[in-house]
């Protein structure tokens, strides 16, 4: 006697296409918390945190000693890997909902990894915008995916 396989739990959109499994949804419902926390601790070292102005590499070595800072980099990189884990698994089930979203939201963790490097070697102001675009475009798309 064979034993059945669980059936994955999934809502059809269109012929062909899953939306929302609900690994997925605890997935961005965990990367939401973890979303907010980066921007209480972004906006915390964008308060109370001055970098050093004598080059990059004493910025670089900064980062590191300051817990604000490497919690922001250190949560932001674990991000990344999330956003990038979860189009990876959406792609590999050929969910065109998910691979639409998270694509939009890897895009989004790009600009703002890369705004935070950019920042950081920089302390030009236009890269901590570009890092708050970053997070909004992520947070609205995985939100977004989630509603619609």
């Amino acid at each position: 006697m064979e034993m059945e396989k669980p059936v994955e739990k999934t809502m059809q959109t269109r012929p062909g296409d899953t939306a929302k499994p609900r690994m997925f949804v605890r997935e961005i419902m965990f990367s939401n918390i973890a979303l907010v926390i980066q921007f209480l601790l972004g906006m915390y070292v964008n308060l109370y945190v001055t970098f050093p102005t004598t080059g990059p590499a004493d910025a670089w070595k900064f980062v590191w000693t300051v817990w604000p800072v490497a919690a922001h980099l250190i949560l932001g990189s674990l991000l990344l890997l999330g956003g990038i884990s979860l189009l990876v698994r959406a792609i590999a089930r050929k969910n065109r909902h998910w691979i639409t979203f998270g694509a939009i939201a890897v895009f989004g963790l790009l600009l703002a990894y890369l705004g935070g490097e950019r920042y950081v070697t920089t302390l030009n102001d236009i890269a901590s915008y570009v890092m708050s675009v970053g997070f909004l475009t992520t947070f609205l798309a995985l939100n977004w995916g989630l509603a619609k």
